[in-house]
């Protein structure tokens, strides 16, 4: 156990942003600043362990489908972890989460998709929400439908007897509690009258504007928790929507403003670093020598 302002907490909860902020695993200031900020949390809001292990819990029942770990439970990476125990764990004087929107952003062949499939599924199944509304969002129909194969293949892996989940070509139904998972893009027109409860937006980056992020997350005030996930590798356009939500997220883990329904995660090189140097390499690769390798970014 640690102290942590005037609670004592478990370590696991806080060994990734200590780590962080004592220079052991070296990122850059922004997550050096989230870091801060969630240990700060601590003394202002409840922190549900329960909350955070069921998460941990459901992602161990998810099986990976490709390569080498084919088969093998997802174990969540450090970074993940403390990313789960962000949004999960806070909670209000109502007991419900603090944390309502959420942008994460490495770079490439860091898990993001397999993460982002994960919390979605959560959201689906285990997030204790009836009538539960989950979309997956992204700049075309096929790059969405990435994402959902990935949920649709990982609902055949805890469900083989398909008792529990009916599977179409853009929607999972998961009637126990009638709640649904639906793929949408922003080429198509058909995006309004939702009752989104969490939203997942892949890519943002490229996004031609906010239109689909803004519909949804309106359709989200009727939840008492609702959830939006943005998770993108960087892009080139800095006059875009994702870049303008970076900026003002980045002002927020300053300092300069202030949204307790806020969290993000951003992976990226600081200003002077060499990107050549394999020591850097972590800073925007939080996965590295996990689902990517340092000889791969050297070749």
């Amino acid at each position: 156990m640690v102290t942590i302002g005037n609670i004592q907490i478990e370590e696991k909860y806080v060994d990734y942003p200590f780590k962080i902020l004592s220079g052991e695993i070296p990122a850059c200031i922004y997550v050096k600043q989230a870091c801060k900020r969630y240990l700060s949390f601590f003394d202002k809001y409840y922190f549900d362990t329960d909350a955070v292990d069921r998460v941990v819990n459901f992602c161990s029942h998810l099986k990976h489908f490709t390569g080498k770990s084919n088969g093998k439970p997802f174990v969540l990476s450090d970074f993940q972890f403390w990313i789960v125990c962000s949004i999960y764990g806070f909670k209000d004087k109502d007991g419900l989460r603090v944390c309502k929107n959420v942008l994460i952003e490495l770079a490439r062949k860091n898990g993001k998709s397999f993460f982002a499939a994960a919390l979605a599924l959560y959201g689906l199944i285990a997030d204790k929400e009836n009538g539960a509304e989950v979309e997956l969002v992204a700049n075309s129909a096929k790059q969405a439908g990435i994402l959902f194969k990935m949920c649709s293949t990982l609902c055949e892996g805890i469900d083989r007897k398909k008792k529990f989940f009916k599977r179409y070509r853009d929607q999972i139904k998961f009637d126990k509690t009638k709640s649904f998972l639906q793929v949408l893009s922003t080429d198509l027109n058909n995006n309004d009258g939702w009752n989104s409860s969490v939203f997942v937006v892949d890519e943002y980056h490229s996004a031609p504007n906010s239109g689909m992020y803004d519909v949804l997350k309106s359709s989200q005030g009727m939840r008492e928790q609702p959830l939006a996930i943005v998770i993108t590798t960087a892009g080139f356009n800095l006059f875009g929507v994702c870049y303008q939500m970076r900026k003002t997220y980045t002002e927020i883990l300053a300092g300069l403003k202030e949204d307790d329904t806020v969290f993000a995660a951003i992976y990226t090189l600081d200003e002077d670093d060499d990107w050549k140097d394999p020591k850097n390499f972590i800073k925007s690769n939080p996965n590295l020598n996990v689902t990517v390798k340092e000889q791969y970014l050297l070749e």
